[in-house]
């Protein structure tokens, strides 16, 4: 019960995919496998687990609400505890950085920071949120990059990741609407409504089909632009379809569906990288 409870805590599956993305940034900047690479993605993996941590710390009352079966207020793991882990977790992968190099520990103590101050007061600011988050997701593949022979080649794949987190993030102030006014968190659907939040989320996550021919341009094949329409246009159509039907009830569902885009557009670069 414990080890899934911290599991959940950390957001295990999401840590991975930012060390993936991390890693990939490296590689479409026209990096090799190596040593230094799996350290820079081990520290986007911690810096990940602190983030979420942090943010489930700070969101105890909302989410005894929201989702009460979450591992705070739930009782399994307590706040204190959960801040002991998320500051160690920052300090473990703010090092790795350093170690790798002066400008990948620099962006690591950043990113550490502004994963605080995002989880304390910028949450509750609304798209400000919204976009701190998707850019500080989209900043992970340069991190990788940072050390990578051509570093500019991971703007591209950073730019599907802000725009699809852009989109994902607005859907899940859908999600959380009751308990977000309760707790005065200032989402584009408290205080615009969920109408005006539904087409914000679709013009971002449009957006990410719009530029996807782009990188074919940019010497990537056809495996890239298989992968692209396949698991990146084609889950956010879907989601978008479902959630328009009735967008609170569906929103949690249509921001899991959204996962896929995020995985797939990664495989897609790598593909296309390879």
């Amino acid at each position: 019960m414990i080890v899934i409870a911290w599991l959940r805590l950390l957001r295990a599956g999401n840590c991975t995919i930012i060390a993936l993305a991390a890693y990939t940034g490296y590689l479409v900047g026209g990096g090799t496998y190596t040593f230094e690479a799996l350290l820079l993605a081990l520290s986007a993996l911690l810096i990940s687990a602190g983030g979420n941590t942090i943010n489930d710390y700070f969101d105890a009352e909302i989410d005894a609400v929201n989702k009460p079966w979450r591992p705070i207020p739930s009782g399994i793991i307590s706040r204190e505890t959960a801040l002991a882990a998320s500051i160690l977790a920052f300090l473990a992968g703010t090092a790795l950085g350093f170690y790798v190099s002066p400008a990948c520990g620099l962006l690591a103590a950043v990113a550490s920071a502004l994963l605080t101050l995002y989880s304390w007061k910028i949450k509750r600011k609304g798209l400000l949120g919204n976009l701190t988050i998707a850019g500080l997701s989209a900043l992970n593949l340069v991190y990788g990059g940072l050390i990578a022979p051509k570093p500019l080649y991971s703007l591209m794949p950073a730019a599907y990741a802000f725009l699809i987190i852009t989109g994902r993030e607005i859907l899940k102030g859908l999600e959380d609407v009751v308990g977000d006014r309760m707790g005065e968190v200032k989402t584009l659907a408290v205080v615009r409504g969920e109408k005006y939040a539904l087409i914000a989320s679709t013009l971002a996550l449009m957006g990410v089909i719009a530029i996807s021919p782009i990188p074919l341009a940019m010497g990537y094949g056809p495996a890239y632009f298989a992968m692209a329409v396949l698991g990146v246009d084609l889950p956010i159509i879907v989601s978008l379809a479902y959630v328009w039907g009735e967008p609170i009830r569906r929103a949690w569902r249509a921001t899991r569906i959204l996962k896929i885009p995020l995985f797939a557009g990664l495989l897609a670069f790598l593909l296309g990288a390879g």
